[in-house]
């Protein structure tokens, strides 16, 4: 199950190269990572793990995530 961290990570590498700041993060006790990212004024969700350090945009979202974006209210 994903648990919100307190702090978001300092950043997060996508696959394209780019790097991005979260808003917020989520870990799992299996080394998944979610981040909560502002992308053209848009919230996206990016998913990725302890072993793979790259990032990916992903489509769906799981309800911990949509829980976490409803907390980000007035954040930026």
């Amino acid at each position: 199950m994903y648990q919100l961290q307190a702090n978001p990570d300092k950043h997060a590498q996508l696959v394209g190269g780019g790097s991005v700041t979260p808003l917020a993060t989520l870990k799992d006790e299996y080394g998944g990572i979610s981040h909560i990212i502002k992308d053209d004024n848009c919230y996206v969700l990016i998913n990725g793990s302890e072993v793979q350090p790259y990032f990916t945009m992903v489509t769906h979202w799981y309800q911990e995530a949509a829980k976490a974006l409803a907390g980000l209210q007035g954040v930026t």
